[in-house]
């Protein structure tokens, strides 16, 4: 694993040399500490006792951090300068975090105060979608549009992203063992990171795309653009059909785990340990995905279609195994080995996707994709629900799955010779 790090900062080390790449990448990883340690802290405090309309519920909140990413898109692309709008972001994250822990320290650990925080947090994590779509605006340009270079930024990223959070999930966890008092003192934590988060933003040169001439018809022309890419641009259309089916399929591994994880007593300290097994895949993953060739569409469906085929092993172990004490261990394994390959697509479609929007209206088509896709996996998490509960969480994964490896092979014999090669930006 250390071989596979170092090769990656060598290959990033030009790339680093880019200030103002490295410090947004130190900014993110300042930013997800925070969120690391509050969906821990969340999940600890109340979602001990969810199973799987609960988890199926929570899906539905992802819409307001859609919505705040496309609002997102559409403020960088009608008033640009995305280094100010990050800092913005950043800072009223922070303000959010630093209001659950008054709130923690004024009411105590009640229901009153969970449904506070609750709402707190996904206002947070709405505004985090929100400033996603305005760094990859910002990484787009500082990159020149460098498909190679946006993977690799993206790879280390997550990778110092993953470590980040693996670290924070067992301090986090340890810390709540200890006392649950100590949540209040993990959201000041969370709102000290966001504001560190900010040092380094201040010192990026680069202030964006300046516009000059600020016009609202650029929201109209931003959503005709999308219409026109995904009917005009075969690349464009096929990492669009892609994910939306990809969410659609392997979100009921989200779903569904929860319920298979629930047969075993305390669903949220084996959630808590499963989530770190996930980390530590997405980590290996994200280290991995540099060496894939990953401009043709073939390599992604090969990447994806490995990781479902290995996904099945989440409804398969409860299907053979009953025993807690062989199936669970089993189950964090497969975890593990799932999310490196699973990272590794998300790692490279995502790439993809920032070089292939045009930069002009990138805000508003790239955060229009990512609404589409919100609206899958809440419609994904509703229907494996449903079909989870008549058939039996197990069963309903190993559907799920056999779907998503089905529509895989089609997708990779109709698409896979799809290049992103020869593309420029303005073919975009």
């Amino acid at each position: 694993m250390t071989k596979l790090l170092n090769s990656l900062f060598n290959r990033y080390r030009n790339i680093l040399s880019i200030r103002d790449v490295a410090l947004l990448v130190y900014s993110n990883v300042f930013v997800y500490a925070a969120r690391g340690i509050v969906l821990f802290v969340v999940f600890i405090l109340g979602f001990d006792t969810m199973r799987i309309f609960g988890v199926a519920l929570t899906y539905a909140l992802l819409v307001p951090a859609s919505m705040m990413r496309l609002f997102s898109g559409v403020v960088i692309d009608v008033f640009g300068r995305e280094r100010q709008a990050l800092i913005i972001g950043n800072a009223l994250m922070s303000v959010l975090f630093m209001v659950a822990f008054l709130t923690l320290s004024m009411i105590g650990i009640n229901s009153l105060s969970l449904i506070i925080i609750l709402i707190i947090t996904m206002a947070a994590l709405g505004m985090l979608s929100a400033i996603n779509v305005v760094r990859n605006a910002l990484v787009k340009e500082l990159l020149n549009n460098d498909n190679e270079k946006i993977t690799l930024y993206t790879s280390l990223n997550n990778t110092l992203i993953s470590i980040m959070s693996i670290a924070l999930a067992v301090v986090s966890g340890y810390l709540l063992y200890l006392s649950i008092e100590i949540a209040k003192y993990l959201f000041l934590a969370s709102a000290l990171f966001l504001t560190a988060s900010i040092m380094p933003l201040a010192s990026v040169r680069h202030q964006g795309r300046v516009v000059e001439d600020t016009n609202i018809q650029v929201i109209r022309r931003g959503f005709v653009r999308f219409g026109e890419l995904f009917k005009g641009n075969t690349g464009f259309k096929v990492i669009i059909l892609t994910i939306t089916v990809t969410y659609l399929s392997i979100i009921s591994l989200d779903v569904l785990s929860y319920s298979i994880l629930s047969l075993y007593y305390n669903v949220a300290l084996l959630a808590g340990i499963d989530s770190v097994f996930g980390y530590a895949g997405a980590m290996i993953g994200s280290m991995l995905t540099p060496r894939f060739r990953v401009s043709r569409l073939r390599v992604i469906y090969a990447i994806l279609t490995t990781a479902l085929i290995i996904g099945l092993g989440f409804g398969v172990i409860p299907m053979l195994i009953r025993g807690m004490v062989i199936a669970v261990p089993l189950l964090f394994m497969v975890n593990l080995i799932y999310n490196i390959f699973i990272n590794a697509f998300f790692t490279a479609v995502t790439s993809i996707l920032i070089s292939i929007v045009p930069r002009s209206e990138f805000g508003i088509v790239y955060s229009s994709a990512w609404v589409l896709f919100t609206a899958s996996q809440i419609t994904s998490a509703i229907i494996w629900a449903f079909i989870g509960s008549v058939i039996g969480a197990p069963k309903a994964m190993i559907t799920a799955m056999a779907t998503g490896i089905m529509a895989s092979l089609i997708f990779n014999i109709v698409y896979g010779r799809v290049s992103f090669e020869e593309r420029k930006d303005g073919e975009k």
